[in-house]
């Protein structure tokens, strides 16, 4: 308070300069008929310009304060359109038959997201640990492969694709010989079969399958066919060019295998 009024008493000059104006102003205006007209004529065109700013600026206001109650009303729209919706049905397929016991188990998914192409391909698919997805776990599409579970959330899974340079499926043709199937990280409609003895005959269009070894997919799921081989002097192997039977870049479902048995062949792997 005593500083304010310090201010006042310093700036007393200021403030009685500015009063005697303002009286003067109010002498003229009122005593003075043509200097009254003037006033009156310079409020009404600076009046009525100060009052359309103030306008528009309220105008402004209230469009702006529309558009954040459409903006709310959309997001609630939105929110109750199918894709927004996470889908909580369970389908499991298994498989009945009277002469062998259920070892596998297909869970329904949906991919929901990609990478972009590249060497390193992954997905995320719409099935997660609250319904029993874990890593580890395969994940085929209609007519072949299409990846291997690396990640688990509750609601969903990552999958790393076959077109991944790290992916490793035993696989192998019905004759049961086998190798190792990778993906070279060049054509995605081609991967590649290496360890394959050497001394296996090969013809073109032989059926490549999944062996099960790997744990991962039951055994005698196609993958593709042989385009070509090419023996590796001295390895006694020899390299296979397989043609994919399906595109898993494309690939917009997927069914999640689930071993029965994994535990307990799990156990067995550990023992050394």
């Amino acid at each position: 308070m005593g500083r304010l009024l310090r201010i006042l008493l310093n700036s007393s000059g200021l403030f009685t300069f500015a009063g005697l104006q303002l009286l003067c102003l109010y002498l003229i205006v009122n005593h003075n008929d043509t200097q009254r007209q003037i006033w009156v004529e310079t409020k009404s065109v600076y009046g009525s310009t100060l009052s359309e700013f103030i306008s528009d600026k309220l105008a402004f206001l209230d469009v702006a304060r529309e558009n954040e109650i459409l903006r709310r009303e959309n997001a609630a729209l939105l929110a109750r359109i199918p894709g927004s919706g996470y889908n909580t049905a369970v389908d499991t397929i298994p498989v009945q038959d009277s002469a062998f016991q259920q070892r596998f188990t297909y869970l329904a998914s949906r991919v929901i997201n990609k990478s972009p192409y590249g060497p390193y391909n992954t997905l995320v698919i719409d099935r997660g640990a609250n319904l029993g997805v874990e890593r580890g776990q395969g994940v085929v599409s209609d007519g072949g492969l299409l990846g291997i579970i690396s990640e688990v959330t509750p609601r969903h899974a990552r999958v790393i694709s076959i077109l991944h340079l790290d992916t490793r499926i035993s696989a192998g043709l019905d004759n049961s010989a086998f190798g190792t199937l990778k993906w070279n990280g060049r054509d995605p409609r081609r991967v590649t079969i290496t360890d394959m003895p050497d001394y296996v005959p090969i013809a073109p269009n032989d059926t490549i399958y999944t062996t099960g070894y790997s744990n991962v997919f039951p055994s005698g799921l196609p993958i593709g066919t042989v385009e070509s081989s090419e023996p590796l002097p001295g390895t006694g192997s020899q390299d296979l060019t397989v043609v994919l039977l399906n595109d898993p870049l494309l690939a917009g479902n997927g069914y999640i295998v689930r071993d029965l048995f994994k535990e307990e062949l799990d156990q067995l792997n550990r023992v050394r």
